[in-house]
């Protein structure tokens, strides 16, 4: 029965030590001690508690046995109490255990606070727990782990859109969460979207969001005529911290709801009847359309039946307009509705039919010729001849060049059979090449054109002579161009002139040269009988 008793005891001991240690909790446990710390993750310097459970694995006393010990702290005989409690560490945390003993089959905790180093976190610390059982010494070392809180600043951003493809100016509504998922503040918050918003430096910005707090930001964007791109981009900072971070959530296309036909007209050539126009609808939108008509500028039925267009899906569409009695521009109007019942609405440029005009009645004839040469300031005269050989009058007849940009000669009217000659002076700004055009309308206002070229040259020979200016009075250094029909002539009697001047004067200089020989002659001639005189004197001394 008393074996039966203690297996029970120590089972029940077993179960209340297991309930003691927190799960997850790095911490080891003896026979009698169990250890716990709280928290179990911590920043560098934060204080943690750590518990600390002795467990009394005696027999319960009987109510005859004496708790109290003698001098030493051992308990008497057989009472089977934990006395003399102690706790050690080298890390200096105090535990309160004076006085305190534990009854058998009982257990009391014990706590101390600490601010735990930097160095401290993630490594064992070691407890020894000490107490006397009947009169002996036990001891027993449990160790735990105060894991390193992780302080890695951590913002999770998401957007949303509502709805996800819109029609132009429809309200797209945007919504941005910003949750604070790691352990550390975060400062700064700041978010960009530049399609979205239509700018590129922050358009949302958030000061401060500490740990687990969340910030809902909403936009409501209208719109436009193309597909939008959100691309969120948000940075940030950890409080504190020095250095820019960014997080980037993927990229959304809100696609545009778009009813669109692309139109091509083919205008044929006019008749004494009227036009042929052709018609080429595609729809290269991304929506079907329906019941869809065509009318011209007044109110004529283009199509005589309504018709649908799918994505995609063209049609040809035949229309005549009659010879009109005066000019008419014509436009194509088409109508109809796409899936949802919303009207669509699109019409084509405008055309001109002008009443029918016979072209092969129509003939100019225009010539341009140089009247005079291009001078020194570019200058040139044309001679412009004009006739109308047809067998309509025309009108608005005017002659231009096409460098020059203004209108040379303009005639309002210009009968059948009647012509015109005119001779004008133009500065044309260089020796160029001119093309001059001719432009005239018939009765209905259409255009004809007709060109004529010139080439303009400098046709004078020139050279650069000194001449002597005879208003002036006086020589000019100065070169100009004159015309010279005997240049080469001129020329060989100037060398002419010029070999019969250095003859002469050589023969002048040798006349000189022949003179002072004979002058020096003379002179070495005479210094020599002096000197001979000499001699002779001072001998007959």
């Amino acid at each position: 029965m008393n074996k039966a008793y203690k297996i029970l005891s120590i089972i029940i001991m077993a179960a209340v030590l297991v309930s003691l240690v927190p799960f997850g909790a790095e911490a080891s446990s003896s026979t009698h001690v169990s250890i716990s710390v709280s928290p179990n993750e911590a920043s560098p310097n934060q204080n943690v508690t750590f518990t600390i459970a002795l467990r009394n694995t005696n027999s319960a006393p009987s109510s005859t046995d004496n708790p109290s010990g003698d001098s030493a702290g051992r308990s008497s005989e057989g009472s089977g109490y934990y006395t003399g409690i102690s706790i050690s560490n080298t890390y200096g945390i105090g535990f309160s255990t004076s006085g305190v003993s534990v009854a058998p089959g009982k257990h009391e905790t014990f706590s101390g606070s600490w601010d735990i180093p930097e160095e401290y976190l993630d490594t064992d610390l070691t407890f020894t727990v000490s107490w006397y059982d009947y009169g002996q010494k036990v001891s027993e070392s449990v160790s735990c782990r105060v894991k390193r809180r992780n302080l890695t600043p951590y913002l999770r951003v998401t957007r949303t859109a509502n709805p996800v493809s819109a029609a132009p100016g429809t309200d797209v509504t945007f919504k941005y969460t910003f949750t604070n998922a790691g352990p550390v503040t975060l400062v700064n918050i700041e978010l960009t979207d530049v399609k979205v918003f239509m700018r590129s430096s922050p358009a949302y910005r958030i000061d401060i969001l500490e740990p687990g707090a969340t910030v809902e930001y909403t936009y409501v964007m209208r719109m436009g005529s193309s597909t939008v791109v959100s691309s969120p981009k948000v940075t940030f900072y950890a409080q504190g911290g020095t250095t820019q971070l960014v997080n980037k959530v993927a990229d959304m296309t809100i696609g545009l709801i778009n009813s669109q036909l692309a139109k091509e007209i083919v205008v044929g050539n006019p008749t004494p009847e009227g036009v042929q126009f052709t018609i080429y609808l595609t729809n290269n939108g991304n929506l079907n359309l329906k019941s869809l008509k065509i009318t011209d500028e007044l109110g004529n039925q283009v199509s005589s039946d309504s018709f649908s267009l799918a994505v995609g899906e063209y049609r040809v569409f035949e229309y005549f307009v009659p010879n009109p009695e005066e000019i008419r521009n014509v436009v194509f109007y088409i109508k109809g509705y796409d899936p949802s019942g919303t009207i669509f609405k699109d019409n084509t440029a405008s055309y001109t039919v002008r009443p029918y005009v016979d072209a092969s009645k129509i003939k100019l004839e225009f010539t341009a010729v140089t009247a005079s040469s291009m001078n020194d300031e570019h200058v040139i005269g044309i001679e412009f001849s004009v006739a109308n050989t047809g067998e309509l009058d025309l009108y608005n007849v005017s002659v231009t060049e096409q460098q020059l940009g203004y209108e040379i000669k303009k005639w309002t009217s210009f009968a059948a059979g009647t012509n015109d000659k005119i001779q004008t002076d133009i500065n044309i700004g260089s020796v160029r090449d001119l093309v001059f055009v001719l432009t005239a309308e018939d009765s209905s206002g259409n255009v004809y054109t007709y060109e004529a070229h010139v080439s303009a040259d400098k046709i004078d020979v020139s050279s650069m002579f000194p001449y002597k200016d005879p208003s002036q009075g006086g020589s000019s250094d100065i070169g100009v161009i004159t015309e010279d029909n005997d240049l080469g002539g001129r020329l060989d009697g100037l060398i002419t002139k010029a070999g019969e001047k250095l003859q002469k004067w050589f023969r002048i200089l040798g006349i000189v040269a022949g003179s002072a020989a004979l002058l020096m002659l003379g002179l070495a001639i005479a210094e020599i009988v002096i000197r001979r005189n000499n001699r002779a004197e001072d001998k007959n001394q």
